[in-house]
């Protein structure tokens, strides 16, 4: 890196690193994609690509804190803190591109206090959708998706959740029984 005097350690994002900068490096970019993975509505090249920068900031930072010896402890608990955040990140990113949909869809709790919402998506993707709605979530809560136009039902985990107004929710849901609602 310009002006670094220490050694280089490993080579990430096609640049080489000393540990520190490497450290550093990973964070600024685990940070971008932690800020933004709510509102990914992005091709499938992007989402590769965001893949490929995580699994890399994963793998490099294993590597160096099994190889790299005279590595102090905190440094060691960051390498392990980059491994965790970017494994946990990993699980988050877009398994296919989310395209712009308004579904009409009845989303039904079946949990004390049963309840039911007709809504919209907002945008759909093969394997999960966001859309608005009257209800706060508990996380990974299980909720049944009925297409208004199909008749199809599916079971879906919230992954997220946001409060846009008083009374009104943004959710992400992935579905769980494995089906493509795009297809009749």
């Amino acid at each position: 890196m310009p002006g670094c005097d220490q050694c280089s350690s490993t080579v990430f994002d096609l640049r080489q690193m000393c540990l520190n900068h490497f450290i550093t490096t990973c964070y600024e970019k685990l940070e971008i994609v932690n800020k933004e993975r709510h509102v990914w509505s992005i091709d499938e090249m992007a989402s590769e690509s965001v893949s490929h920068m995580i699994e890399e900031c994963a793998y490099k930072a294993a590597e160096l804190s099994q190889q790299k010896t005279g590595i102090s402890n905190l440094e060691r608990a960051r390498l392990l803190d980059i491994i965790l955040w970017a494994s946990e990140l990993g699980q988050q990113v877009r398994r296919s591109p989310r395209n712009a949909s308004a579904v009409p869809v009845r989303l039904v709790s079946e949990r004390p206090g049963h309840w039911e919402e007709e809504t919209q998506t907002l945008d759909m993707s093969r394997h999960g959708a966001r859309m608005k709605c009257q209800h706060g979530f508990e996380h990974a809560a299980i909720i049944k998706v009925v297409r208004m136009d199909t008749g199809k039902e599916m079971d879906a985990r919230v992954v997220w959740q946001r409060r846009t107004a008083p009374g009104t929710w943004e959710i992400g849901i992935e579905f769980i029984n494995g089906g493509d609602t795009n297809k009749q």
